[in-house]
């Protein structure tokens, strides 16, 4: 199977767009949303939209969440605040049900999709060092743990029998092409796909992921 993992798109439709063409010209057997489909951007129906054609399973953001009132916007800071209460106005009710619907968490094998950390998914925590993927990978009862938020891409190995990461590659030339082992007793794994709608690793170009579980492959 090759699953696309998309995450934190914030309602850049030019973004999304051009993503989803490139993954048009690929043999994508599922497509896998981590959240924030919203947010700051100026097109959050056609986004949403344009998820629910390609049938991905999403889990909710922090924007998405608070967009339909399950999080305190005074949890933010004043420009994303501003773009919650923005955003929220231009959503359709189909829209606010269809956000409602996504949960902080859930499974598919091999995956674990969650937006932030998974020991506490509805506190939005940024996972951002060593501990939090220990913390994390350490809870997750699948192969892989696919994660969002940062906008960061990474990729981390984590060797279950002596609790500690083996690998940490943030490397966009090394991010290309990784192997891992499929070993769920002895191995976890965390992914960032990075952001499609809004980069904070210096590139501005859409980053997304594509995992060949049949090769045993993550290419971001």
């Amino acid at each position: 199977m090759r699953y696309a993992v998309l995450s934190d798109i914030h309602s850049n439709l030019e973004a999304l767009t051009a993503v989803l063409e490139v993954l048009a010209t690929e043999r994508i057997d599922r497509t896998l949303c981590l959240g924030d489909v919203i947010g700051y951007g100026a097109d959050p129906s056609a986004c949403l939209e344009r998820l629910q054609a390609c049938k991905a399973v999403t889990v909710g953001g922090n924007h998405d969440l608070a967009c339909v009132g399950e999080l305190d916007a005074n949890w933010f800071n004043d420009a994303a605040r501003a773009a919650v209460l923005w955003t929220r106005a231009q959503l359709s009710i189909a829209d606010l049900d269809a956000l409602r619907r996504f949960p902080l968490m859930t499974t598919v094998e091999p995956f674990t999709l969650v937006h932030g950390t998974l020991r506490h998914p509805q506190r939005f925590d940024y996972l951002v060092d060593a501990a939090q993927a220990v913390d994390t990978l350490t809870t997750c009862r699948t192969l892989i743990c696919l994660v969002g938020h940062t906008h960061l891409p990474c990729f981390i190995e984590f060797d279950r029998a002596h609790r500690r990461l083996t690998r940490m590659v943030t490397s966009p030339a090394e991010m290309a092409d990784l192997p891992y082992e499929d070993d769920p007793e002895a191995k976890r794994y965390l992914v960032n796909p990075g952001s499609v709608g809004q980069p904070r690793d210096g590139d501005p170009r859409a980053s997304f992921t594509i995992v060949d579980t049949d090769r045993r492959r993550v290419s971001v």
